[in-house]
């Protein structure tokens, strides 16, 4: 008879745990003994993301443990639980150690992201180029508003004024401030526009959750905290090492999670330190939209630079286009042999000669054929020679041979072009 097997957990959990065992292909003697020796060797980091889903709550141990029957008789997963509750505090040390074994990666996407703020407010605040652009601006402004009390004569400009410049149109409609602005640079100071390629690294850090990055750290220095206490509370036995081996994971994470707990501190108070010298207040306005207003007016500033460079290729096109018309024409030729110092009338008296040799072989390409219809037809379709009128070839009374046809013809086609 089949043994009855005893299920004390809920089915669907139970079902979803032996499912995630089956990938383990361990025993639950050797999860339970490389929990012991915290081995991450043997529980990579994927398993114990697994185990990290699957692990015991406080009410299912004390179920498989206060179970006093036929062990053997208990599902598999109840069996699991009875073998992870031989490991202390089993909850925490899974995410502990998952913790341990995710730490550098963990810590190197913060710093990487605290270093992206930092190239961020760095690049806004000491770039020399933008700069000279926000100098060209103010004298523009000042200018266009010479007389206005309230807007001329002004020391700053506010970033919510960057996106208004292409809106300002000229009297005639044909061009913009910012295209003012993008010609005059690229007269007198056509380094500043370097300052497009230099904002090229805002935008990764415009992206950054500023909360969520705090959390996060603050969430790291938790966890740090607590596996200093229980690893300082840990019995430091042959078979249990959880002490020996998170007592030093712990020295060396609190040192270097507090050095990047302090960096970003430093970070965000720059920022917001920048977000002042911008004349914005920095309690209203948060660092990705700070950044953004830069983000906006590079890209916009490109795009005026793009259109004109396109605009600029297009009317030299149109340009040269007209010039090789007139070229084509006449007059145009005649113009362009007196330019270059040459004798128009005899370059053009070459030319005719050259046409009515090419006429002459024509007219003798033609007598190919052995019909003289067709070569007539042949000559009224083509129009070579204007109108030319032969004789009929028995007017003579003789018929002509087609060698003195030929002759004939020849001696037509000379006469009209003399």
């Amino acid at each position: 008879k089949k043994k009855e097997i005893i299920n004390l957990l809920d089915s669907k959990r139970s079902y979803n745990i032996n499912i995630a065992l089956a990938r383990f292909k361990m025993a639950h003697d050797a999860i339970r003994d490389s929990l012991l020796r915290m081995d991450s060797e043997t529980l990579d980091e994927d398993k114990l993301l697994a185990l990290a889903k699957c692990k015991p709550e406080p009410e299912e141990l004390d179920t498989v443990t206060s179970y006093e029957g036929d062990v053997s008789s208990l599902g598999t997963v109840e069996q699991f639980f009875r073998k992870l509750s031989e490991v202390p505090q089993v909850q925490f040390r899974i995410d502990a150690f998952l913790f341990k074994v995710r730490f550098e990666k963990n810590v190197a996407d913060i710093q990487r992201t605290v270093d992206a703020l930092k190239l961020a407010r760095s690049c806004v605040r000491e770039s020399r180029h933008f700069r000279t652009v926000l100098e060209y601006i103010l004298a523009l402004g000042n200018y266009l508003n010479h007389g206005n009390k309230k807007k001329g004569c002004a020391y700053g400009v506010h970033l919510s004024s960057l996106d208004k410049l292409k809106g300002m149109k000229s009297s005639d409609q044909k061009t913009n401030l910012l295209e003012f602005l993008v010609t005059s640079l690229r007269n007198f100071k056509p380094e500043a526009a370097k300052f497009v390629e230099e904002f090229k690294v805002l935008p990764e850090a415009a992206k950054v959750d500023i909360p969520f990055l705090e959390a996060s750290v603050g969430k790291n220095l938790g966890m740090i905290n607590r596996i200093g206490k229980a690893a300082k509370a840990a019995k430091n036995d042959g078979s249990d090492r959880f002490g020996p081996v998170m007592q030093a994971f712990y020295d060396k994470a609190k040192k270097r999670t507090d050095e990047l707990s302090s960096d970003l501190k430093s970070v965000l108070k720059d920022l917001k330190e920048t977000v002042t010298f911008y004349g914005e207040d920095a309690k209203k306005l948060a660092s990705s939209e700070f950044l953004q207003y830069f983000i906006d007016f590079a890209e916009t500033f490109k795009t005026a630079a793009d259109m004109m460079d396109k605009k600029k290729e297009l009317e030299e096109r149109q340009k040269a286009r007209e010039e090789g018309k007139k070229s084509r024409s006449p007059k145009g030729k005649k113009q362009h042999l007196k330019a270059g110092g040459l004798n128009a009338a005899e370059l053009l008296g070459k030319n005719k000669k050259k046409k009515n040799k090419d006429k002459i072989g024509f007219a003798m390409k033609s007598l190919r054929s052995s019909d003289s219809s067709k070569i007539r037809a042949a000559l009224r379709r083509r129009q070579k020679f204007g109108t030319i009128k032969f004789k009929n070839r028995r007017a003579s009374g003789k018929k002509l041979t087609r060698a003195k046809f030929e002759q004939a013809l020849l001696s037509k086609i000379q006469q009209k072009n003399q």
